[in-house]
């Protein structure tokens, strides 16, 4: 029988979880610990992903050609584009894009970054975060007067920030409370919007943090049909004798199909996801999301949608507009967004060893491929060569209770507060930070995490504390290699 998750939106602090918790740790069983195993830490080498989908060709749209990797090449640029608050060629714009960067407007008035791909730059354009922290730069870039929460660093994860409940009362909250405002900006005079009170909150431990997801090959998501989705949860390897049952899907309140895409996979498609990471991550108000929302007054600079699809007339050679493509010039941001997203690659892994073969074997023996399921099969598609393709994602895509250390008490859609969409594996090997806080380096950590109480996945812990010492290893090895 499926652990029923428990679903709550009243805040329990960090430090009381983790003392319960540590409470109830019992060596050798699921809350014990791996001993003699090492992350051998980010795989080094090329990053294995970045590129477009193999095989891409000509698609027909009303009877004209469009190159399917030029395209994919545009909406990549679109996806580095740096916004200010004033949109490019309007009187006070600042232009904070590097060179080669194109620019863009709407920043504002709260925001987390500037740049799509300031979150998701590693190990390539579309990943998740690097080394180095960009958020710490932006707190006072151009003027701003913001603080830097204690939560943010220039060597850690780049994080959003959701309270659990609304401050000073048990209501449940669980949205986004952007880190900055554009206040003191040069580029944004008059605005005098604040910070949150990210100190009493975290203080109260009513904050939780999400960093960002790698995009890598979710166009293939996207593309699986729901009926297989269901049919691989239910046929995943080795669930039964490990205590894993099926994970429940998260489903759209409208159509009532699956959606797949955010840690609680609240998302449904991917320009959803774009549109509403615009609005939310940066403060551009977009065709799908076309409201402030911060309305504080004297902060709005700017018509809406400040990103919207471009009905003037397409200039009459193409070389001078910012991609140089017009099929991407003419659409809004988000739609580029959504096609990089889109069109962008799998990870590949790295060619494998008898330890990383042994270590998948113990993988899926263990009971983890019971969740990370291993692979998936698309539907059709109008993408050339990109029709029932096989993947590897490691990942059901569906909802499990993971228990009281992970648990963040934010429920989104059908998620509760202790339930997480199962995080594809597939370029964990190039991955710096992991769960959905980053709160960890090491994937061991990660690993050991996954046990606490009321956790699916505590008899798969036990599982794998109670291999060899060389055969974890081998685990860990196998991981690092994707």
């Amino acid at each position: 029988m499926r652990q029923v998750p428990l679903r709550t939106g009243i805040a329990v602090s960090t430090l009381a979880l983790a003392t319960a918790v540590a409470m109830l740790a019992i060596p050798g069983t699921a809350f014990g610990q791996a001993f003699g195993v090492t992350d051998p830490g980010v795989r080094s080498g090329p990053a294995g992903a970045g590129g477009p989908l193999p095989g891409l060709g000509d698609i027909t749209v009303n009877s004209s050609d469009v190159p399917e990797v030029q395209f994919f090449n545009a909406a990549m640029q679109r996806f580095g584009e740096v916004d200010s608050v004033l949109p490019p060629g309007t009187p006070g714009h600042l232009d904070d894009a590097p060179l080669g960067r194109q620019q863009g407007g709407g920043l504002g008035p709260g925001f987390n970054g500037n740049s799509c791909e300031q979150c998701h730059a590693f190990p390539a354009v579309g990943g998740s975060s690097g080394t180095v922290n960009p958020q710490v730069a932006l707190a006072t870039l151009d003027g701003a007067r913001n603080s830097v929460p204690s939560f943010i660093s220039a060597n850690g994860p780049i994080r959003e920030a959701r309270f659990i409940n609304v401050p000073g009362t048990l209501t449940p909250d669980g949205g986004v409370h952007d880190l900055f405002t554009i206040a003191g900006r040069s580029d944004a005079q008059g605005c005098n919007a604040t910070q949150p009170n990210f100190t009493l909150a975290v203080a109260e431990g009513n904050v939780i943090f999400r960093i960002p997801i790698a995009l890598f090959g979710d166009g293939l998501v996207e593309g699986t049909a729901d009926n297989v989705l269901l049919a691989d949860s239910q046929n995943a390897p080795n669930a039964a004798p490990n205590g894993v049952t099926t994970g429940v899907f998260n489903h759209s309140g409208n159509d009532g199909t699956i959606t797949r895409f955010g840690w609680k996979a609240q998302n449904k498609s991917l320009l959803v996801f774009a549109g509403e990471a615009y609005n939310v991550e940066q403060g551009v108000t977009n065709d799908m999301f076309p409201n402030e929302r911060n309305t504080t007054s004297g902060c709005q600079f700017n018509q809406l949608p400040e990103d919207s699809t471009v009905i003037s007339v397409p200039p009459p050679n193409t070389a001078t507009t910012p991609s140089g493509y017009a099929f991407s010039d003419l659409s809004s941001d988000i739609v580029n967004f959504a096609a990089f997203s889109r069109l962008l690659a799998a990870p590949t892994p790295a060619a494998p060893t008898a330890a990383t073969i042994q270590g998948e074997a113990e993988f899926i023996n263990v009971g983890c491929a019971a969740c990370h399921v291993t692979s998936h099969t698309s539907g059709s598609s109008i993408y050339t060569n990109q029709s029932n393709a096989a993947f590897s994602p490691f990942s059901d895509f569906a909802l499990h209770n993971m228990g009281l250390l992970l648990g963040d008490g934010v429920s989104q859609g059908q998620a509760g507060g202790f339930e997480f969409r199962t995080a594809p594996l597939w370029g964990v090997g190039q991955r710096t930070f992991f769960l959905h806080d980053g709160r960890t380096s090491n994937i061991v950590t990660a690993i050991e995490d996954h046990a606490s109480f009321g956790s699916e996945a505590n008899f798969v812990i036990g599982n794998f504390n109670r291999l060899s010492a060389t055969n974890q290893q081998d685990v860990v090895d196998f991981l690092r290699s994707l």
